[in-house]
């Protein structure tokens, strides 16, 4: 398993599509639930389709611990 941590993936994310491509994501937008402005959080969605990473989205604030 890798960990890649990111804040702004729509600007970094096509460096990564050969190691995310047909690859399981977990994605976790829960650092966004209390900003106003979340447009980047829906591009980053958007790409991680784009380059084919298989998408689950979680958010840890709300999930049970033992689901995490």
């Amino acid at each position: 398993m890798k960990l890649f941590l990111c804040s702004h993936f729509s600007s970094v994310g096509s460096l990564i599509k050969e190691e995310i491509e047909n690859k399981k994501v977990a994605f976790i937008p829960t650092a966004s639930l209390r900003e106003g402005y979340t447009g980047y959080v829906g591009s980053a969605r958007k790409l991680f389709k784009k380059l084919g990473a298989i998408v689950t989205e979680i958010d840890i604030s709300t999930e049970a611990y033992s689901t995490i």
